[in-house]
C-alpha cells in the first residue's frame, strides 16, 4: 500500500509541478510560473533640470505566468512589488523681478523621492533558437502607486540683482535685502495612482534558474504636484527567478 500511495503521490507532483526544458523556452500550449527577486537601480528621465535626479539601489519582487503560444514564443503576465524613486541634488538659478526690483534666488535642494508600484507587465517574450537560454522581451506594463513619499532639505539664497540695459539704464534690486534660509520638509500625496511605459529586456535561463534584466521607459508623468516636473520613470531591474511548470 505505501508503494501505491507512493507511485500516486509522486505522479501527481510531477503533473502539478513540472520542470520547464532545460532549453528554457515555454512549450506551446504549455503554461509556466516564475517567481523572482531582486533590485532596481531607479532615477527620472526627461526632467525639466535633467542633472537634479541621481540613482538609487532598491528592492523588487514578484511572479511571471507565461503561456506558450509557439515553441519560439511566449506571452507573460506578471504582478511585482517595485520600489522606485530617485536622489535629488538640484542647484537651481533664476532671476525673479519682484517689483521692487530684479533678485537672483538661488534655489539647492538635496532629498530623496521614494515611490512604491505595483507593477503589471504584459509581455512578449521571444526565444533564440541559436541560443539556448537566451530570450528577448518588450511589451507594456501599469504601475499602480502603492505609496510615495518626499523629503528634502531647500536651501534659499537671494540677493540684489543688477542688470544694464540698452539705453544704458540700470536695472537693479538695491532696495532689496539679501536673504538666506532653511527649509526641511517630508511631503506624500507627490504621485500619480498610475503609471504607464515600455518595459524591454533579455533573460537567460539554465536548469530553470532565470537571470533576467529590464530597463523601464515611463510615457506617463508622474509628479502631480502644483508645479509638476516633465520627469519619466525610468529604472533597470535586475532579477533571479526560478520557472516551473504548470
Amino acid at each position: 500500500m505505501k508503494q501505491i500511495l507512493s507511485v500516486i503521490l509522486t505522479a501527481i507532483l510531477t503533473s502539478v509541478i513540472r520542470p520547464v526544458m532545460v532549453a528554457a523556452q515555454n512549450p506551446c500550449g504549455h503554461f509556466s510560473a516564475k517567481p523572482m527577486a531582486g533590485v532596481n537601480i531607479s532615477t527620472y528621465g526627461r526632467a525639466t533640470y535633467d542633472d537634479s535626479y541621481h540613482n538609487r539601489v532598491r528592492f523588487t519582487a514578484g511572479f511571471e505566468v507565461e503561456y506558450g503560444l509557439t515553441d519560439r514564443i511566449g506571452l507573460s503576465l506578471g504582478m511585482a512589488y517595485s520600489q522606485q524613486g530617485a536622489d535629488i541634488d538640484a542647484t537651481i538659478d533664476n532671476v525673479v523681478d519682484y517689483g521692487e526690483g530684479l533678485v537672483f534666488v538661488r534655489t539647492k535642494v538635496d532629498g530623496k523621492l521614494t515611490a512604491d508600484y505595483l507593477n503589471i507587465p504584459l509581455l512578449a517574450n521571444i526565444y533564440i533558437p541559436a541560443l539556448k537560454g537566451l530570450c528577448l522581451k518588450t511589451g507594456v506594463q501599469m504601475g499602480v502607486l502603492v505609496n510615495d513619499r518626499m523629503s528634502a532639505t531647500t536651501q534659499v539664497l537671494t540677493m540684489p540683482y543688477y542688470v544694464v540695459n540698452e539705453d544704458g539704464s540700470v536695472t537693479t534690486g538695491a532696495n532689496i535685502q539679501p536673504l538666506h534660509y532653511v527649509v526641511e520638509s517630508t511631503t506624500s500625496d507627490v504621485c500619480h495612482s498610475v503609471d504607464f511605459g515600455i518595459p524591454i529586456g533579455v533573460s537567460y535561463e539554465y536548469r530553470n534558474v532565470c537571470l533576467d534584466a529590464r530597463y523601464y521607459f515611463g510615457l506617463t508623468r508622474p509628479d502631480k504636484t502644483e508645479n509638476p516636473d516633465n520627469a519619466r520613470n525610468r529604472y533597470l531591474s535586475i532579477t533571479l527567478g526560478y520557472r516551473f511548470g504548470l
